[in-house]
């Protein structure tokens, strides 16, 4: 299985294979971890963001048209699922002890430091998110913890190896390009 295509991969998770299944998130769990990370989640939420982003593949699976395009699709199901789960998150409010807010943490960067990384990050999600999901699936990819190799890589998106490193690049110029149209002076 792990030699197999997407469109392979697909084909045999419909007729019920679960070594397919097994492998399609093997390949993808990251870009799903990547893109619930991206809207601000904490670990737990990524991880219902995860499980609800694979059942709605499995739901929906057999309306897939376009096999080849499966990592674009599970993106845009993961983002959905995402932004779905946003509201939820906002609605907790912590509750308990509030002596632990009363020290100032010696080593945390100062308040206006924070918001300026804040913003900053908000900004760069807002430019990753304005790019076509097939930069945004690589980017993903290329980011997650532990890094995934250019084979792996390769294999989950249909890019010859050699191909990574120059449409990196340029998805990277996307990305910068997107960022001074939204207004980031720190790239000068």
């Amino acid at each position: 299985m792990p030699n197999s295509t997407v469109d392979e991969l697909v084909e045999e998770c419909l007729v019920g294979s679960q070594a397919a299944w097994n492998e399609l998130v093997r390949r993808y769990a990251p870009l799903v971890w990547a893109i619930a990370r991206s809207h601000r989640l904490s670990r737990t939420d990524c991880e219902d963001v995860s499980q609800a982003t694979w059942m709605q593949v499995v739901k929906h699976l057999t309306k897939l048209r376009s096999p080849d395009r499966f990592a674009e699709w599970l993106a845009v199901a993961a983002k959905r699922e995402s932004l779905k789960h946003l509201p939820r998150v906002a609605r907790h409010v912590p509750s308990g002890d509030s002596t632990a807010f009363d020290r100032l943490d010696e080593s945390a960067p100062d308040p206006e430091a924070a918001a300026v990384g804040r913003d900053r990050d908000t900004l760069v999600l807002r430019a990753l998110q304005d790019l076509p999901a097939r930069d945004q699936a690589l980017l993903g990819l290329l980011m997650c913890d532990p890094p995934r190799s250019y084979d792996e890589i390769s294999a989950e998106l249909g890019i010859p190896r050699g191909s990574i490193g120059p449409f990196r690049a340029r998805s990277l110029v996307r990305l910068e390009r997107r960022l001074r149209e939204l207004g980031d002076d720190t790239l000068d």
